[in-house]
């Protein structure tokens, strides 16, 4: 659960007492489950190398922001501008040290072997630096840092973070778009309009691709059905934000006019997904609605836009939602034939 600005988690008590708390901030958190589910995995450790990889880390996020937010810093000179770009630099070839000479001792590929609470600490800055940087600064946090991107293969292979809380490339590279426009201090400097058409480009790009990237299930079809419920759960929502003629954010991807059309392709998509079949194959062959040409391509623009619109992990896993953008813009494809 949420209170709108930070991280919290609901402790129910035995059945005898039934006694409720409520924990909040990241770092509680974590203490809190380690107390509370004594059987599992550590997550935090009580040893030297432990402590100096939260340090090193905590040294890297320090130099990563400051590098970062540098260019919004109008006091800052070109020269310390530079200065902040060596420090992180030298902050990711020190990460990318340690990474190795982990490595290299066959425990795992995890910061500390085994994947523990420094590596959760890491990957969500990481995460944001792997797929915005390239679009903003130029610079590929991997690149020449093997030990790193063995790191990263690791996080992308652990169920519990590559199926439930990562993030993918597409939604970072569109809220990097969005971002830029509302805190980049202002499209008319050229380095900013340049950066939010690098992110807007690719953003295209990676949506052109989107029919091709969904995941294979299996019959239980765990990430359709996690798709299908969001997206009944999120119905109405879903209509008005795609049909509103007065959006909020992302004005520049375009909207559907006709509720009703969005309506009734929604309700076929939600079928698709909760169908015994395979939902791409259902995507793609199933009888279409019977909808009036006019209203079918409105109902194809709806289905463009949710597909645009959808924000991982905001609104479902990655999985979900490679998924349900494959399905929406299949039938957006048959819809405006």
């Amino acid at each position: 659960m949420m209170n709108n600005f930070v991280p919290a988690v609901l402790f129910h008590g035995d059945e005898e007492t039934n006694e409720r708390r409520i924990v909040w901030e990241s770092s509680d958190i974590v203490q809190a489950l380690e107390e509370e589910f004594q059987d599992t995995p550590k997550m935090v450790h009580d040893t030297p190398e432990y402590a100096e990889a939260v340090q090193m880390n905590e040294d890297l996020t320090l130099a990563g922001f400051g590098f970062v937010y540098a260019g919004r810093n109008d006091t800052l000179s070109e020269e310390d501008k530079l200065d902040r770009k060596k420090k992180f630099l030298f902050e990711l070839d020190r990460l990318n040290t340690a990474l190795k000479e982990q490595q290299k001792s066959g425990d795992g590929e995890f910061r500390l072997g085994m994947f523990c609470n420094v590596d959760a600490l890491m990957i969500p800055t990481l995460e944001r630096w792997r797929f915005q940087l390239p679009i903003t600064n130029g610079i590929d946090i991997e690149k020449g840092r093997p030990a790193l991107t063995k790191w990263f293969q690791a996080m992308d292979s652990y169920e519990p973070y590559a199926n439930r809380v990562a993030g993918d490339q597409y939604s970072w590279t569109a809220t990097n778009s969005m971002f830029l426009r509302y805190f980049g201090g202002g499209e008319d400097k050229p380095e900013i309009a340049e950066g939010i058409q690098r992110a807007d480009d690719l953003a295209k790009s990676l949506a052109s691709s989107f029919a091709e990237k969904a995941v294979e299930e299996d019959s239980e079809k765990r990430y359709s059905l996690e798709a299908a419920s969001k997206l009944v759960a999120n119905h109405e929502a879903v209509i008005k934000d795609s049909t509103r003629q007065d959006p909020k954010s992302q004005q520049h991807i375009g909207r559907a006019s006709n509720s009703v059309a969005a309506d009734t392709m929604l309700c076929y998509v939600a079928s698709c997904l909760l169908s015994s079949n395979d939902t791409m194959q259902q995507a793609k062959e199933a009888p279409l609605v019977d909808i009036e040409k006019e209203s079918a391509r409105d109902a194809a623009n709806a289905a463009r836009t949710v597909a645009s619109r959808l924000c991982v992990p905001r609104d479902m896993s990655a999985p979900a939602a490679s998924i349900l953008r494959a399905a929406l813009v299949t039938i957006a494809d048959r819809l405006e034939e």
